[in-house]
C-alpha cells in the first residue's frame, strides 16, 4: 500500500523548519532588545531618584536662602537704627568712630544720613578716611 502524498504533508514539513529557524533567530536577535530594554528601564529608575534628590536639596536651599534673608533682614534693621544714633552725635565723635567699624556698616550709616549730617562728619575724618567713604557713597 503507497501512501497517498498530499499537499498538506508536503507544504507542513518547510513550515515547520521556517518556523524552528524564524523562532531561533527571533531569540537571538530580540534577547539584546530585552537587555537593552532592562537596562533602560533600570536608567529611568536612576533618574527618577536623581530627580527626587535634586527637589529635596532645591527644598534644602530655598529654606537655607529664606533664613539668609531673614538673618540679613533683621541685621538691615539693626544697622538703620544706628543712623540716628551718629546722626545725633557729633560730627567730631562720629568722625573718630566710623572709620574703625566694619566699613560697609559705616558706608550704610553715611550713604543714609542726611548730606548735612554726613558732610559734617567725613570734613572732620582723616583725609585717607574721607576719600574713602567719598569713593564709596559715590559708588567708585
Amino acid at each position: 500500500m503507497k501512501k497517498k502524498v498530499s499537499l498538506h504533508n508536503v507544504l507542513f514539513i518547510p513550515f515547520l523548519i521556517f518556523a524552528a529557524v524564524f523562532l531561533s533567530y527571533c531569540y537571538c536577535c530580540f534577547s539584546p532588545v530585552s537587555a537593552y530594554a532592562s537596562s533602560v528601564s533600570a536608567e529611568r529608575q536612576e533618574i527618577k531618584v536623581l530627580k527626587n534628590q535634586i527637589k529635596s536639596e532645591v527644598e534644602q536651599l530655598k529654606k537655607i536662602e529664606s533664613k539668609i534673608h531673614h538673618i540679613k533682614t533683621a541685621q538691615q534693621a539693626k544697622i538703620k537704627n544706628l543712623i540716628p544714633v551718629y546722626s545725633s552725635m557729633s560730627p567730631r565723635k562720629a568722625a573718630a568712630i566710623l572709620p574703625g567699624i566694619d566699613k560697609s556698616v559705616a558706608i550704610y550709616i553715611l550713604s543714609h544720613m542726611t548730606a548735612k549730617a554726613a558732610s559734617a562728619i567725613i570734613s572732620r575724618m582723616p583725609v585717607k578716611s574721607a576719600i574713602f567713604f567719598t569713593n564709596a557713597i559715590a559708588g567708585k
